[in-house]
């Protein structure tokens, strides 16, 4: 069975996304560093500012907690200070 055309793309932009990601940190990271850890606190750093950006749309919250459990995590909500 076919993806629908709209999830091909959104994965391909994705895929883009990433390999952009790496390369800019390789990019602008001394020749020899470690480039896991920037792009793991990039990410991290991107995942929190869009979480909290979509407080009001569940339905992406949806998606997005569903992927994270594929992968064996889950969201651990806290409070805030």
């Amino acid at each position: 069975m076919s993806k629908d055309p709209l999830a091909r793309e959104q994965e391909m932009v994705v895929q883009v996304a990433c390999h952009a990601l790496k390369r800019t940190i390789e990019q602008y990271s001394p020749v020899g560093t470690d480039t896991l850890p920037i792009a793991s606190v990039a990410i991290s750093r991107m995942f929190a500012d869009l979480i909290n950006s979509l407080s009001s749309a569940p339905e992406i919250l949806d998606v997005v907690n569903r992927q994270i459990e594929q992968c064996g995590y889950r969201l651990v909500s806290t409070r805030r200070h």
